[in-house]
């Protein structure tokens, strides 16, 4: 009997890292986003005070890149902001352009940016008990528009890849921003 080429597996959803166990922790810290948020002058105020918070965490089930099969992720983005923006995931297209992503809401409340490579925008609310469709072809990016963490689930093919280059080239079209309190989908002046 052949032996098959990925194991089935199960996780527990929940709990503080949103899934366990995990098999890769992944941390992004405002210095590994500067490239990303809008007001580039107060990132590098912030960095040259010494201030270089944490900005995401990922903890991933990933699985070999291989047609057919799927990876997990669960992703929890702290609160905060850099001037008015608040914090988020860089976002990405996939290498593969024909893959689809889910993401489901466990915790907190956000918003899902996403960009087609010709410039259409759309965004959806993510919250607990939320799945949200990402269709192939578009870039996404997380954003946190609560007061506490935001956690979500992925589930995505193993091989559609990562394209962050692209986001730093073009970035998005629109940001999200506070404005009286709340957040706002805005023009990006810099895109």
């Amino acid at each position: 009997m052949l032996k098959p080429l990925i194991e089935p597996f199960s996780v527990v959803i929940g709990g503080p890292t949103g899934i366990k166990p995990y098999k890769v922790k992944l941390v992004r810290r405002l210095s590994d986003l500067q490239d990303f948020f809008y007001n580039k002058k107060i990132v590098e105020e912030k960095l040259s005070k010494g201030e270089n918070p944490t900005v995401y965490e990922v903890y991933e089930v990933p699985q070999k890149p291989v047609s057919r099969h799927l990876s997990l992720a669960a992703t929890i983005i702290f609160p905060g902001k850099v001037g008015d923006e608040y914090y988020f995931t860089k976002g990405h297209f996939h290498e593969k352009e024909d893959a689809s992503e889910v993401y489901i809401g466990l915790e907190g409340e956000g918003i899902i940016l996403m960009q087609s490579r010709s410039g259409e925008v759309r965004h959806l609310k993510i919250e607990p008990n939320v799945a949200v469709y990402i269709p192939p072809g578009f870039a996404h990016r997380t954003i946190n528009v609560g007061s506490s963490k935001l956690v979500f689930l992925a589930i995505y093919p193993s091989d559609a890849g990562h394209d962050y280059g692209s986001i730093v080239e073009t970035g998005f079209a629109k940001l999200v921003l506070e404005r009286e309190g709340r957040p706002v989908v805005v023009d990006n002046p810099t895109a």
